[in-house]
């Protein structure tokens, strides 16, 4: 899978167009839908992706699902043959849906493009899935559009699975997402009070733009050096010490090893239980205790 920035050296492709903030289930059927229309006419499979997260910018922030470089990692597994980035500046914004359709004719190559029911395009979004179609027939590409894709009767969408995230409904999110919600960064020194109580914690320094989970402490697996490692992890201000900063704490079960400037991967599978303020030190070791066992004798 190539990554590219400037222009497509294929002379027919099929490109899936969206947000794809989450990249979950549905985003996912409309990228292999493209894919496999591309095999099938002897062309190139792609998706355009843009370094900002478009309804972000539009609507002035927006928390992310998942980061640029987990959607790389995400889209080489499915093998397209490129992954189009570029920025969505004011001048790609500004764009009239007849411009951004030549765009992709003169600069994509594009044979057919995919999208969901919903897709919108242009300037200020004045153009959807008719819009496109009718552009497509006047300049030579074909449109595959995906209906909604519903998990027991509810329409997957970004918006939903960020309100479960945030809610602390790990469960929910993976089903939507198709995969579980994972955090990552690089791991820096914190207070060390995990430490100091005989249970020593990661301190992911994660984007802040990211949508946390309800504070709390949940069930999940930690990605280190190929290593899959089941772990207890704390979102929350450290209330049994007084902390002020919102944190992502991982003990890693018996593992012992110096993390400090490692990149992890942590991955929430379910919560726990809420952050607690305990009375002192040796009442919150003896809870971390208790739910270390539990997670331990979970499959994962």
């Amino acid at each position: 899978m190539e990554i590219l920035r400037v222009s497509v050296p294929y002379d027919g492709t099929v490109v899936a167009l969206g947000n794809f903030d989450g990249l979950h289930v549905a985003h996912m059927t409309i990228i292999r839908s493209g894919i496999k229309y591309a095999e099938e006419h002897g062309l190139k499979s792609g998706v355009l992706l843009f370094d900002e997260n478009t309804r972000g910018v539009m609507q002035g922030g927006i928390e992310l699902i998942t980061p640029n470089e987990a959607k790389i990692e995400l889209l080489g597994r499915e093998k397209p043959d490129f992954v189009f980035m570029r920025r969505f500046d004011r001048e790609f914004m500004q764009l009239s849906p007849d411009e951004f359709a030549l765009y992709l004719v003169n600069t994509l190559h594009v044979k057919a493009v995919c999208c969901g029911y919903d897709y919108t395009f242009g300037y200020k979004a004045s153009g959807g899935v008719e819009t496109l179609k009718a552009l497509g027939e006047r300049y030579g590409f074909k449109v595959l559009v995906t209906d909604a894709i519903k998990v027991d009767g509810r329409i997957v969408s970004s918006t939903y699975i960020r309100a479960a995230i945030k809610d602390g409904n790990m469960e929910e999110a993976e089903r939507f997402l198709g995969r579980r919600y994972c955090i990552e960064g690089i791991v820096v020194k914190g207070l060390q009070n995990g430490t100091k109580i005989g249970f020593p914690t990661a301190n992911v320094d994660y984007d802040v733009n990211m949508a946390l989970p309800k504070e709390g402490v949940y069930a999940g697996v930690t990605y280190v050096d190929g290593k899959r490692l089941k772990s207890v992890i704390n979102v929350g201000k450290n209330l049994t010490f007084d902390a002020k900063k919102l944190t992502v704490e991982d003990h890693i079960i018996d593992f012992g090893e110096n993390l400090y400037g490692k990149y992890i991967r942590v991955s929430f599978a379910k919560r726990l239980r809420g952050d607690i303020k305990f009375d002192g030190a040796d009442r919150l070791a003896e809870q971390i205790k208790k739910d270390t066992e539990i997670v331990r004798n979970m499959v994962l």
